[in-house]
């Protein structure tokens, strides 16, 4: 018992420590394009997590997603739309109901050992998940910051606000392909492999007996 405790200790500040560099160090998990336009890669450690280790390191690795980015917001901007992931109701909570609904798929998904192991339904996961991301993000700032948005869109006129929808919409869709083709690549890549080394992070039988004297 002592041993497990230790291991998710060392597992959950492992991950955690990886998604702080990825916020913190410019381009690495935050990727600015342009004022306006940018991706991020912070979702796969989080990804990575629920694969492991189910919906409750998803739900932790989710809300440290979401507070880590709000500090970086809050610290170091680097987008004109940062200022608004100051709030947690678009930093925090998208991220944790993310990272909360992932571990319950690959939860799921490990009732089902012969296809869990196979690389190919992990990275349907991670897309279908990484998509379902994007959508959370995306709405929550429309919900609570329409006129911000619009604002710093500089959207004046109903033309100008159908056009720059479209070239907006364009843009998500196009940065969500990009994060969901790059997490359906690394989630199974490394999660796959940490299965078959560390099998007793998904069995509970073998990790029931490895922890008996």
């Amino acid at each position: 018992m002592r041993n497990k405790i230790i291991r998710t200790i060392v597992f959950d500040a492992m991950f955690i420590a990886i998604i702080a560099i990825m916020a913190f160090v410019p381009n690495i998990g935050l990727i600015t394009v342009s004022p306006l336009i940018s991706f991020t890669l912070l979702h796969i450690p989080v990804l990575i997590g629920a694969a492991l280790f189910g919906w409750k390191r998803g739900l932790i690795y989710g809300i440290a997603f979401g507070l880590l980015t709000l500090i970086q917001a809050a610290t170091q901007p680097r987008g004109a739309f940062d200022p608004l992931f100051i709030n947690p109701l678009i930093s925090v909570l998208p991220r944790a109901l993310f990272g909360l609904v992932a571990g319950f798929s690959f939860e799921l998904l490990r009732k089902m050992p012969r296809l869990y192991q196979k690389g190919l339904f992990i990275a349907a996961t991670s897309l279908v998940m990484t998509l379902f991301h994007t959508f959370l993000v995306i709405t929550s700032i429309w919900l609570v910051y329409k006129a911000d948005v619009l604002r710093i869109l500089q959207i004046q006129d109903t033309q100008s606000f159908h056009w720059i929808n479209f070239i907006g919409l364009l843009a998500i869709v196009f940065g969500a392909l990009i994060e969901a083709g790059i997490a359906a690549v690394i989630t199974p890549a490394i999660a796959v492999p940490i299965y078959h080394k560390y099998p007793f992070l998904l069995n509970k039988k073998e990790q029931n007996n490895e922890t008996r004297p």
